[in-house]
């Protein structure tokens, strides 16, 4: 029978969809979708992520609200949220992880392109912590940034898929999730609800929040 390991910090309401518990202590909606014409899937990526640690708070990230520059996060939100705007050729992981420790000293660890076991024990071993990991995935002529807040074991106690919340894809409504990494063969596939492809795991970043 197949399990399923979530981090805590998320639920699943009948009628508001996803949510996380944000700073302020208040369940909000985790999942934003990123627009047609932008290549923001990161920036989305690094929301969520900070959403589901606690990091910051709604309001924070609220189209109509200024953004605190004196907080700690309030300098690269700014940057993500404003002075990029449009970012239309992505943001390459490196980059990102240096501006989320210099601009707003979060701990943001790049980590490399690794082998798919390192990838799945790596991975592995944060979700458990409830710290939920931003990957790069590259298909044959594209490449995009999701967030893994999850792991699905087939019937053997082996991890077979990642579940991953899409900034690319319509938010989740009946389950924590709204796209899938298939890693129970050789072939890696990624699966939402409109997409399905076969990818590669590149980079990622660890975001932490002690």
């Amino acid at each position: 029978m197949a399990t399923i390991k979530i981090v805590s910090n998320l639920k699943l309401h009948p009628k508001k969809g996803l949510l996380a518990k944000d700073s302020s202590g208040k369940w909000v909606k985790v999942h934003y979708q990123q627009g047609e014409l932008d290549g923001a899937c990161a920036v989305y990526s690094v929301v969520m992520n900070l959403l589901i640690l606690s990091m910051i708070k709604e309001e924070d990230i609220c189209l109509y609200n200024p953004i605190d520059k004196r907080k700690r996060t309030g300098k690269i939100l700014a940057h993500l949220l404003e002075n990029n705007g449009l970012v239309r050729d992505g943001y390459y992981f490196k980059t990102l992880a240096k501006k989320l420790r210099d601009m707003s000293y979060i701990d943001a660890k790049h980590k490399r392109r690794i082998g798919i076991e390192e990838t799945i024990s790596f991975i592995r071993s944060n979700i458990y912590k409830d710290t939920p990991i931003i990957i790069s995935v590259s298909g044959t002529d594209w490449a995009h940034a999701i967030l893994v807040i999850g792991i699905e074991y087939n019937d053997k106690n082996i991890p077979s898929k990642f579940l991953c919340l899409d900034p690319g894809a319509p938010s989740p409504i009946y389950a924590h999730w709204n796209c899938i990494v298939d890693i129970s063969t050789p072939t890696i596939w990624y699966k939402t609800e409109c997409n399905q492809d076969k990818i590669e795991i590149r980079d990622m970043i660890l975001i932490s929040n002690e």
